[in-house]
């Protein structure tokens, strides 16, 4: 039976999720679902996780009586610019600071829809503009009003900044302000995902006169760090600690928890450890093998699906022969990779992006055949080169035991793997701005459940994600297509070609969807 996705955002804003409890239940809470935007369906048989419960475990204990969360997630902040992130552990933080116009929402089965937030009301004008009102007397924590203008600022200073919102709001024309509430998005053509793309924590609105201090550069000073979340930051400390606290003035239900402190560990073991002795509440990326000690011990244990797939990516520029690529993937085993280091925390990948997504079509996963993976090695010439393969270490669930597994495989069709493993922060900058490798191991999560954002942002050529390099014109055509027409069926079609091409094109060697296991201490509810 093929393995089902449970849909979530929570592979970029998990712990959002994990706070929903208190954050996203208010008054005046939108009830209607925009038509606009299919819902996602997951498939029979998933069932909706819910914590662990022990026998003997302590009474639980409500939110309102804790006023510190302290939650522990593998990487520090990669930057203090929420608009320049690009990467899930940032993002999760940010997403307690910053607001989006529209938020996803999840119903007990799993079905996603997106729900105005930010935003009042909107309408479609036409095939090109829509016309959005802000909700009234929201308030950043600085105590200035939320306005049309910080939308528009956002959205011009956004593409400017990070590759992200680049991807997201790159369909966009202009932002025209009606009124103070009242503006319109005017688009470079249709574009169904609109309102997905406005959901993705990138495109939260910063006040505008930060965005006239830094038009062109990333933030440099926690001082502008000032959204319209329930929680505004107060305190960074690289390596050690962030602090957020509940703003009083939050439009919104106030949160009962009054201080959420993260603190990165990027070692598995003493993330469990800090658990275990109380130093943490929460943790993120529990190792598989460690799940039946905690859930021994009392502690509350969530696992569930994600929409991250896990690649690894290959330089086309430095490995140009589609024998050479192919013949990578045909040397790793992707099932033993998940049934023995993952420890059955995941899935193999069928496809560029998730199941969940649309736009997903269902590929043949590369057998594992190192006979042939050998053979087209010798026939390219390639026997006996060197590969330089660049890993981080405690960023991915066992991403360095996945690395080194990938090395061995490697060498057992005639290549030579230099693996250089690195902190996230430094590996991240490095991925991003140089090309001094071969090979590289990342996720990606298309957490818009659109496969615009996972495909174009990945391989149309020069797209800000596309670190292989990859370029084919056809892809190219095929997802800029899918970009302007509204049928959802050709658009689907156009998908399913894109993503045939790129499969056979081979620039990653495809790995696994990742699992997301969280642990929390005994007697917490609500979550």
């Amino acid at each position: 039976m093929a393995r089902r996705e449970l849909v979530i955002i929570g592979a970029i804003v998990l712990l959002v999720i994990l706070l929903a409890a208190y954050i996203t239940t208010r008054p005046g809470a939108p009830t209607e679902t925009p038509v606009t935007t299919p819902t996602r369906t997951p498939v029979e048989g998933t069932p909706t996780p819910t914590p662990v419960e022990t026998p003997g475990a302590p009474p639980a204990v409500r939110y309102a009586e804790i006023d510190v969360l302290r939650i522990s997630q593998r990487a520090d902040l990669s930057t203090i610019d929420v608009q320049a992130a690009t990467d899930a552990p940032t993002l999760s933080v940010f997403s307690h600071v910053y607001e989006t116009l529209f938020r996803i929402r999840f119903d007990a089965q799993g079905r996603a829809s997106f729900e105005p937030w930010l935003v009042e009301s909107y309408k479609q004008v036409n095939d090109t503009v829509w016309e959005f009102k802000l909700r009234p007397g929201i308030k950043f924590h600085d105590g200035t009003p939320l306005t049309a203008r910080d939308v528009k600022a956002s959205f011009e200073r956004g593409p400017k900044v990070g590759g992200l919102p680049r991807i997201l709001l790159g369909p966009v024309k202009e932002v025209q302000v009606v009124d103070d509430l009242t503006f319109r998005i005017v688009l470079k053509y249709p574009f169904v995902p609109l309102i997905a793309h406005l959901a993705h924590p990138s495109t939260a609105i910063i006040p505008a006169k930060v965005a006239g201090l830094f038009p062109d550069k990333p933030i440099d000073s926690t001082r502008y760090i000032i959204g319209t979340g329930p929680y505004r930051f107060v305190e960074y400390v690289k390596g050690e600690r962030t602090v957020l606290e509940a703003f009083d003035g939050y439009w919104g239900k106030k949160p009962t928890v009054k201080r959420i402190v993260w603190v990165p560990v990027p070692d598995d073991s003493t993330r469990v450890s800090y658990l275990e002795a109380g130093t943490v509440d929460v943790i993120t990326h529990v190792p598989p093998h460690m799940v039946p000690t905690l859930k021994a011990k009392g502690f509350q244990v969530i696992q569930i699906p994600s929409t991250r797939v896990i690649y690894i990516g290959i330089n086309v520029e430095r490995i140009p022969d589609v024998r050479v690529r192919q013949a990578l993937n045909l040397a790793v085993d992707k099932n033993a990779i998940v049934q023995r280091i993952l420890e059955g925390a995941g899935s193999v990948a069928t496809a560029p992006i998730s199941p969940a997504v649309f736009g997903y079509t269902k590929l043949d996963p590369y057998p594992y055949d190192p006979a042939r993976a050998r053979a087209l090695i010798r026939e390219a010439g390639w026997e006996g080169r060197e590969l330089v393969f660049i890993t981080p270490q405690g960023r991915y669930l066992r991403d360095r035991e996945i690395a080194s597994a990938v090395q061995a495989y490697l060498e057992a069709i005639g290549l030579k793997v230099r693996v250089e493993v690195m902190e996230w922060a430094a590996y991240i900058s490095r991925v991003t701005t140089q090309r001094d490798f071969d090979l590289f191991l990342l996720g990606w999560s298309t957490v818009t459940l659109d496969a615009d954002y996972g495909l174009y942002s990945l391989f149309r050529t020069g797209a800000p994600f596309n670190r292989m390099f990859y370029s084919n014109p056809d892809v190219d055509a095929f997802l800029d297509r899918a970009r302007e027409v509204a049928d959802p069926v050709l658009r689907q079609q156009y998908y399913v070609l894109a993503q045939q091409l790129i499969w056979k094109d081979a620039p990653w060697i495809f790995l696994h969807y990742e699992d997301i296991i969280v642990a929390m201490k005994p007697g917490i509810a609500g979550v």
